[in-house]
């Protein structure tokens, strides 16, 4: 009941604690990726095979120890008559109680215990190697979701600049408009511009919203209140040789680890599978004990009686067949008296009796040792050994996909990495041109020197200069995310 207790209060400071950690107001990429680490439930659930395979190694060395055994029992047989159909098999006067104890050693060796070992290693080491492919994919996929929430920040400021100018543009509207020098026409112009701006703006800051939970989703911890994300992102003129790459991701992939230790397990345990031919020794050994009591004193004094009175009637019988014998020298009658029934002797039979339930009478030692050699299993052994190996050229296959799958990744993240580097210096200056005409229609509009339309136009090509701008950054930043996962690590930014 207390050790019940103590879990429940442990479950409920864990639960305490998980509760009350909170994300910190200023988030770098590293914060995020570490609060991921201790909070993830699917990593979790994944650095959870840690423990499991530790004990499958201890297990495995411990096959080679002997196995102990301890069994005890206690019974009541209650007296009257035991019979087998119509067979008596005995008459009973009294109830017994009876116990009984056996302590037993065993220790067997073969070829599972022989190759259990290794076989165990290996699954331990493509345990760990799982989890290290686990964090790292589980950085990545923090990494592209905190970059997706300060590309939702970023159009969240796109979007309000929209606003910006449109309601400026507005103004200038409202300003002709009144003065005469432009038609009520160019107003509503103007307010359903600013009204789409509007509109824009909240799409842009609910994709953030949605950007920000998904985050917290993959954090294991809600972002709650203001947390302001730290932007760490550069644009730079990727250098990288395709080649050393993809030999990177070859050599060190986590992921490619991971699956090249599953293959040394699965040899492993196609060695196991196959020491079924092996022949197997064990060894046994044994100690036990038992007691039975009467529980009724007057059966037991009477069962002494009776048996004190047959041993004096064959003493008697003994002294009369050697006294009728003709001529026999040195034949003297023995003294009958020893066995007749005295109090002491029944005494010593009650005191004799009195043994349940931990005075036992133990039985002799037994040690046995047998040799088995399996010849035929009804090809189950074959069956065996053909479905492992099966297993470990399934894993090699599955290396050699991986290693080509990397290769394409790795290929086509740096072609794109490199392509949206290219795109952000064009986009950068389509920008700055947009934003440039934009200005000049407008002061043009306010002269009247150009219609409300040439407007119109320069701001949406503003906007969409904007927009695409940060869709390049983005792009870009994203591409490099996806090139890192490719190549198995985080690249040194240049």
């Amino acid at each position: 009941m207390l050790s019940g207790a103590l879990v429940v209060l442990a479950l409920a400071l864990t639960a305490g604690r998980l509760s009350a950690q909170k994300v910190p107001q200023r988030l770098t990429l590293d914060d995020a990726i570490s609060i991921a680490k201790a909070n993830n439930p699917a990593f979790l659930s994944t650095q959870n095979d840690a423990g499991p395979a530790d004990w499958g190694v201890r297990q495995a060395y411990a096959a080679f120890l002997p196995t102990a055994s301890a069994r005890g029992q206690a019974q009541y047989q209650q007296g009257g008559n035991q019979t087998f159909g119509n067979v008596v098999l005995g008459v009973s006067g009294t109830n017994f109680l009876q116990s009984y104890y056996n302590l037993g050693l065993s220790w067997t060796l073969d070829g599972q215990t022989i190759f259990g070992v290794p076989a165990a290693r290996a699954q331990r080491k493509a345990t760990d190697a799982n989890i290290a492919a686990a964090a790292f994919d589980l950085e990545s996929t923090v990494a592209l979701q905190y970059m997706a929430v300060l590309r939702g920040q970023d159009g969240v400021d796109v979007a309000q600049r929209q606003l910006d100018r449109a309601s400026q543009n507005l103004a200038i509207v409202k300003a002709r408009v009144s003065s005469g020098a432009a038609a009520g026409a160019d107003g509503l112009k103007a307010q359903v511009d600013q009204g789409q701006a509007r509109v824009d703006l909240i799409k842009a800051q609910r994709q953030l919203r949605e950007a920000r939970e998904l985050l917290g989703e993959q954090l294991g911890v809600p972002l709650e209140g203001d947390v302001e994300l730290v932007s760490q992102f550069k644009i730079f003129q990727p250098t990288w040789s395709r080649d050393t790459l993809v030999d990177m991701a070859l050599s060190s992939h986590p992921r490619l680890r991971a699956d090249r230790a599953q293959v040394s397990a699965a040899r492993a345990t196609a060695k196991q599978a196959a020491s079924r031919y092996f022949p197997s020794l064990s060894l046994s050994t044994g100690w036990a004990g038992y007691t039975q009591q009467a529980t009724n004193k007057a059966f037991v004094l009477s069962s002494v009686e009776q048996g004190a009175a047959n041993a004096v009637l064959a003493c008697q019988q003994d002294n009369a067949l050697l006294a009728a014998i003709p001529g026999y020298p040195g034949v003297t009658s023995r003294d009958c008296s020893q066995y007749a029934y005295t109090d002491a002797k029944g005494q010593a039979y009650l005191d004799k009796n009195n043994q349940f339930p931990f005075n036992f009478t133990k039985q002799p030692l037994s040690v046995g040792l047998s040799v088995s050699i399996p010849i035929f299993t009804g090809f189950s052994r074959q069956q065996q050994v053909s479905q492992a190996n099966a297993a470990a050229d399934d894993a090699r296959q599955n290396v050699r996909a991986e290693e080509l799958t990397l290769r394409t990744k790795v290929t086509q993240a740096y072609d794109a990495l490199t392509a949206a580097y290219q795109v952000v210096q064009l986009e950068k200056q389509n920008q700055a041109w947009a934003t440039e005409e934009l200005g000049m229609k407008r002061r043009q509009y306010e002269l009247g020197a150009v219609p409300l339309l040439d407007l119109m136009d320069a701001q949406t090509t503003a906007t969409q200069a904007d927009q695409s701008y940060l869709n390049a950054v983005y792009d870009f930043h994203l591409s490099l995310i996806q090139l890192d996962a490719a190549v198995g690590r985080r690249l040194e930014r240049q």
